[in-house]
């Protein structure tokens, strides 16, 4: 079953994974190709959709992870927690009372893209802390290759107006589109 399936008129659908999932009518809102950067933000977001979805496609120079925080708020306002699969091994972890989110792992294999999407539910509620879901992974050609869910909080009522991806160490290239969805 396809993760994302477009429409004719651009829009799209998605399907379901790990519960509550944006679904619904995907609209591109920005676009972002980063080359050689450590950090992106996506500002001035509108209030106007239901769920935000963030999707990815980058390399990175160092094997690190990918992190978020939103409306620059770098307190210690965040919890996430990760399960993930390197090669034969698994892992989990996790943290409360932290500056970022962290979302997945990355390897350094500067041929090979890390790719994911997040989906951020009920993004402009004042009634609620905002959360995030992921699934992501990638494939350095070789018997390491990953896959990682990973689910955060921001414990903040605000409407989430910016988003800022960044990685832990090194820089990346490629792609990163942020999706309103209906």
């Amino acid at each position: 079953m396809p993760l994302l399936q477009t429409k004719a008129d651009a829009s799209a659908w998605g399907y379901g994974f790990l519960g509550a999932t944006a679904t619904g009518n995907f609209y591109q809102i920005q676009q972002l190709s980063p080359s050689a950067v450590s950090t992106v933000t996506f500002s001035g977001i509108p209030s106007t959709y239901k769920s935000l979805q963030v999707r990815f496609n980058l390399v990175t120079t160092s094997a690190t992870y990918i992190q978020t925080n939103f409306n620059s708020d770098t307190g210690n306002n965040y919890a996430y927690h990760y399960l993930e699969g390197i090669g034969s091994t698994a892992g989990s972890g996790g943290a409360a009372s932290q500056a970022l989110i962290i979302l997945k792992n990355v390897n350094s294999v500067t041929t090979y893209p890390n790719v994911g999407i997040y989906d951020i539910i009920d993004y402009a509620n004042t009634n609620k802390n905002k959360t995030i879901k992921g699934l992501s992974g990638g494939n350095n050609n070789t018997s390491s290759g990953y896959v990682d869910v990973a689910s955060g909080v921001w414990l903040s009522t605000a409407a989430i107006t910016s988003i800022t991806i960044a990685v832990g160490a090194g820089t990346f290239t490629g792609t990163i589109t942020l999706y309103g969805v209906n």
